[in-house]
């Protein structure tokens, strides 16, 4: 029952964080007059004011939406019960916090806004990747989720671990904060690998806290 409870803020957070990204991605016209594209635009343009239509929809539903996120985290910490349980808890009650202050701080203040995404994308990272050996040393016969769900682990591992890695091999964003700053590229590609990554990043974190949920 207690975690019936938790599995309703998990499905509140991945609610109000996608209706947050999508309805302003819906209605968003950038500097130039263009459409909303997730090939080529970072996922935070939705919140920038005085630029994108629905900015205040997009800040607040992330906030609302990573706080809802934080009993889940913790809660699924508590169900496994370990130590890799309680360290994917520690890391994403950083990650699901990062997400809210993403919210708090919009990307026209770039350097706090930086500093709160790249806190997420890295806690996320060490979040997906300490609850996938949780699942994998789960003891016999207490077995709390399906290794089968493990998959999807490895999906999240992947994209997170490709949007960080990407730019020291590209060796022309050295710093975290040109990453996700749009305006450091003259002109915007029609397919940006960086927005791209970012996106595949939501989307494989959305489907993985959806899995991990319904499979407990």
């Amino acid at each position: 029952m207690a975690f019936d409870i938790l599995r309703i803020f998990c499905f509140a957070g991945i609610g109000l964080i996608v209706l947050a990204s999508f309805y302003p991605a819906l209605v968003y016209r950038g500097k130039r007059g263009e459409r909303y594209s997730p090939l080529n635009h970072f996922i935070s343009e939705l919140g920038e004011m005085g630029v994108s239509r629905a900015a205040r929809v997009f800040n607040i539903g992330l906030f609302l939406g990573g706080l809802a996120l934080l009993p889940y985290v913790i809660g699924l910490g508590m169900k496994f019960g370990s130590l890799p349980g309680w360290l994917g808890a520690a890391a994403g009650t950083i990650a699901v916090l990062g997400v809210a202050a993403v919210g708090v701080f919009p990307m026209n203040n770039l350097q706090p806004h930086t500093i709160a995404a790249m806190t997420y994308f890295r806690a996320g990272l060490v979040m997906v990747f300490f609850f996938g050996l949780a699942i994998v040393f789960q003891p016999e016969g207490k077995v709390v989720i399906p290794p089968l769900a493990n998959l999807l682990s490895l999906l999240a591992f992947l994209a997170y671990a490709a949007f960080l890695i990407l730019p020291s091999m590209m060796k022309k964003e050295p710093k975290p904060m040109d990453t996700l700053d749009p305006d450091q590229t003259p002109e915007r590609p029609r397919i940006w690998a960086m927005p791209t990554l970012e996106w595949s990043v939501f989307f494989s974190s959305v489907i993985w806290l959806f899995g991990m949920a319904f499979f407990i």
